[in-house]
């Protein structure tokens, strides 16, 4: 994919993703004015069990379809390669629904929500892991158009939803929250696969068509349940600390915090949307070319650096936007950042492992940023609560960055001049703990200025290519 037709698919999903975002902004703070911050809390549980669920139930099936879809270009390849790895996963999920609505209604198990929330979460998993598929081929398939609308209406029909229901029928607020979040997700479900009829047609899904064999894909994809269940705990080990440490008054204002955070989303969303098929196919036809990829990891450099940067100095803002009970979101933000900075800076880092099929070393990546979160937490959130889970985040999400690129280089080496990388990340580190415990004033602002300056000077090359690229091609923002 060339220069122009990337910035074209970006800029279409970039613009989808921000009036998702835009809507989020102008009604969560209404939601969170509505709901308590307990319900809030238990609420965040609720998606982050799902979330843990989806990663296992997929099977890591989900990154074989990722890495075998280029191989053939017909489109009988790709439907009976996408069978052959979305049925193992539902089938399984089917059971362990079962299973749950047995112990649940019996109450062989004491579960932590009650009988109708663990049906929905149930089924709400499922349908998150059937979407999962459907917006994945959406991505492989560079359907922007489609993606942009995906998100929208899904953000779009949980809001209605969720505010029909808080202001007009009233209930259980967290039997709202967790009824509007299923329907968003069914509907885009639906949505997604009536857009794409096609591919998901089962009657003309021939299965002998995919030449991959079973254990192929199983075994290139196995590693990655481990992966991802580790990764999952990983990402989730904050909330679980601030859980056992705290309440769920913490956790709910940890949760809103998260809110602030997907300001991200526009690029992180977008970049790692069209990154990881883009970078496959173009190992696929230009082995050699390493240029692509380090022009791609400085230019999401600048990018998420200065974003995250800017973040950290309106903090304050966007707390206030939270309403009075979340007014310590302000003090949690700056470490948070380094989530989607080091992230998705590490998509473009970590490649070597996808290229060379080394799916297994994924897991020591997991296990290292695991262990650093657990260790983090556990020492850091009962003396500093919320703001000690964030700080653990952060550090954690940097060891998670280096450990992918360390390991991807071994195998696949790029020369991604991490000196400068990490002199920018021990500046900005700096700037977020200051951040973290103390009131905007003149310091932060001169703590912006010198970030924003180191990495003007460390990272010029590349901002000078981008803004003269802007300039001459303008007119891709405004033509056909």
């Amino acid at each position: 994919m060339n220069d122009n037709k990337f910035l074209k698919h970006f800029t279409i999903i970039g613009t989808g993703t921000a009036l998702n975002l835009l809507l989020g902004l102008f009604t969560t703070p209404l939601i969170t004015r509505l709901v308590d911050p307990i319900e809030y809390g238990q609420f965040s549980i609720f998606t982050m069990y799902s979330s843990i669920a989806v990663m296992v139930l997929c099977m890591g099936l989900d990154q074989a379809v990722v890495r075998f879809y280029y191989e053939r270009e017909s489109l009988g390849y790709k439907r009976a390669l996408l069978f052959r790895c979305i049925n193992p996963p539902i089938i399984v999920s089917f059971l362990v629904t079962i299973i749950i609505a047995i112990c649940a209604y019996n109450h062989f198990i004491n579960f932590e929500f009650s009988v109708p929330i663990m049906i929905m979460l149930c089924f709400y998993s499922l349908t998150e892991l059937v979407y999962r598929f459907s917006l994945l081929v959406v991505r492989l398939e560079y359907r922007s158009k489609l993606y942009s609308v995906l998100s929208i209406i899904k953000k779009l029909t949980y809001v209605c939803i969720t505010l029909f229901l808080l202001m007009v029928i009233g209930g259980d607020d967290l039997l709202i929250l967790t009824s509007s979040t299923f329907i968003a997700s069914f509907v885009c479900m639906i949505v997604s696969i009536i857009a794409q009829a096609q591919m998901w047609n089962i009657f003309q899904n021939r299965d002998t068509e995919c030449t991959i064999d079973y254990k192929i894909l199983l075994k290139y994809a196995y590693p990655y349940v481990i992966t991802m269940g580790i990764t999952t705990l990983f990402q989730a080990i904050d909330k679980i600390a601030l859980n056992l440490y705290c309440t769920y008054t913490e956790v709910g204002i940890y949760s809103s915090t998260m809110t602030l955070v997907h300001i991200f989303a526009i690029i992180q969303t977008t970049f790692n949307t069209l990154w990881s098929p883009m970078a496959v196919k173009h190992y696929t036809k230009y082995p050699k070319d390493k240029k692509f990829y380090q022009k791609g990891n400085q230019i999401i450099t600048v990018v998420m650096f200065f974003i995250g940067i800017s973040l950290i100095l309106v903090k304050d803002v966007f707390a206030i936007l939270l309403g009075e009970k979340y007014r310590e979101a302000a003090y949690i933000l700056p470490f948070l950042i380094f989530n989607p900075i080091m992230y998705t800076i590490s998509e473009t880092t970590v490649t070597g492992l996808v290229f060379k099929k080394k799916s297994r070393v994924h897991i020591i990546v997991a296990v290292g940023a695991c262990i650093t979160n657990i260790i983090g937490n556990n020492l850091l959130v009962p003396k500093l609560g919320s703001q000690g889970a964030a700080i653990s985040t952060g550090i954690a999400y940097i060891i998670f960055f280096s450990l992918r690129t360390f390991l991807s280089n071994k195998y696949f080496y790029i020369d991604f001049n991490l000196k400068k990388f990490y002199l920018l990340t021990a500046v900005v580190s700096l700037y977020a703990l200051y951040n973290t415990f103390v009131k905007f004033n003149i310091g932060s602002v001169i703590g912006y200025i010198i970030c924003v300056s180191l990495l003007l000077v460390l990272y010029r090359d590349i901002i000078y290519w981008g803004t003269g690229y802007l300039r001459e091609n303008y007119k891709i923002f405004f033509g056909k």
